[in-house]
């Protein structure tokens, strides 16, 4: 490495209420007003399990999935129930996963599991609610995903209802739905410091990071008096210093943007914040500047991520790149300045992470180790339905890319609990 990195790290926290004692309240699930009405240890042997689950045998009609699932692939040792990842040719598919769902149906309640997701880009990791048994007459049919997890700590809540679907200009039938991206460990401002001043014409970011990039501002800064540059989000002082991506003549290029957002890829160097440039959702992220003349680099700075405004986790940023690699071109080839793995600050593959769901007539709120990180009010949601947990395998990139370190890997659940409110 040819640089130092001063990343200018802000531990996000979630929203800040009038007083300590509310914020307690608010944020964190109070066990004190619930009692547990079901339960699965998994301390039981393999065969034990088909008593509460039910385990897919067969090819996956989700055309996003490239794994079929098998009872095999759902194992119960040592306590914790493993979703299996393997690389085989199995009911039309090239992989084979794990998927199971319960035999009772739930209502209205605290649900909570403790698990790993998979430790590879690629995978999904589910812990999900779906009618199985059948949508009752006049209701709707409800998808509740509390997470769908990906590597390293990706939280995905949605809810779906895949019952009133329409016809989107292009032809295509969507429905409703409202799927986030919780980021809930991580930075969105990378303030890149190098040692020695680079000179170059070339310069780019590239990600793996699952789904979009969100790129509020891409700085690169002339060479400062002591080496020293402003803090990434002090829009007066950053006016202080040159930023060369605003010259006259540079040429971005990008993998393009998502056209589900307002998007335009100048927006990553337009010098204003509060754009954001929102790249392709599928495949490899990559942002690119080329000056017509070499110029002289001392630093590299940018926020990225969708600041929440409202909510439980207003403060927060969500959609943060996950991994990067930061790169100069010294004529002949491209050369490394700086690597980044979010794996680093928080991985949910390697520590067992709870993920809750509080639910009830009015409202959905999603919890992360007993915290309150996100609610919204329930519109759609109102019968019972069944508990799932699956582990897939997306296309598209969709989860990051799939290569063979998914092969062995799994989805590990130590425990999953249902609470209903006392009387």
């Amino acid at each position: 490495m040819i640089r130092k990195s001063f990343l200018i790290f802000s531990i996000l926290i979630l929203s800040q209420l009038s007083s300590a004692s509310e914020t307690e309240q608010k944020r964190r699930i109070q066990y004190s007003d619930w009692q547990l009405t079901w339960s699965d240890e998994f301390n039981y042997p393999d065969e034990q399990l088909d008593e509460n689950w039910i385990s897919q045998n067969g090819p996956t009609e989700n055309p996003w999935v490239l794994s079929s699932r098998w009872r095999e692939n759902a194992v119960v040792k040592d306590g914790i129930l493993h979703l299996v990842a393997k690389k085989e040719s199995r009911g039309g598919q090239d992989w084979t996963t794990g998927n199971v769902w319960s035999k009772r149906q739930f209502h209205y309640g605290y649900f909570e599991a403790r698990y790993k997701i998979a430790a590879a880009y690629g995978t999904n990791n589910s812990f999900w609610f779906w009618p199985k048994k059948g949508v009752p007459a006049g209701m709707k049919a409800c998808e509740i995903d509390v997470n769908e997890g990906h590597y390293p700590n990706i939280i995905n809540t949605n809810i779906h209802n895949w019952t009133d679907k329409f016809t989107l200009p292009n032809g295509r039938v969507s429905h409703s739905q409202d799927q986030l991206h919780h980021t809930l460990a991580g930075k969105a401002d990378h303030t890149i410091v190098l040692e020695v001043p680079i000179t170059t014409n070339r310069i780019r970011l590239r990600s793996q990071t699952p789904s979009s990039i969100h790129m509020n501002e891409f700085r690169v800064y002339a060479p400062a008096v002591n080496n020293v540059y402003p803090n990434a989000f002090d829009n007066e002082a950053i006016e202080q210093y040159t930023n060369l991506a605003l010259a006259e003549g540079v040429t971005l290029r990008t993998n393009g943007i998502f056209n589900q957002l307002p998007s335009k890829e100048s927006y990553a160097i337009d010098g204003k914040p509060d754009t954001r440039w929102v790249s392709a959702k599928s495949g490899d992220k990559l942002l690119e500047l080329t000056w017509k003349k070499p110029v002289e680099l001392g630093a590299v700075q940018f926020v990225n991520g969708w600041l929440q405004e409202y909510g439980a986790a207003k403060g927060a940023y969500r959609n943060l790149l996950s991994d990067y690699q930061l790169e100069y071109h010294n004529g002949e080839e491209w050369v490394l300045i700086e690597r980044y793995d979010a794996a680093d600050i928080a991985d949910y593959s390697s520590e067992f992470q709870i993920y809750g769901l509080e639910w009830d007539k009015d409202y959905f709120r999603f919890y992360l180790n007993g915290e309150l990180f996100h609610e919204m009010r329930n519109e759609v949601c109102f019968s019972e339905t069944t508990m799932l947990f699956s582990l897939a395998i997306l296309k598209a990139a969709i989860a990051g890319p799939v290569t063979d370190n998914i092969d062995g890997t799994s989805m590990a659940i130590d425990w999953v609990r249902y609470y209903t409110k006392k009387p």
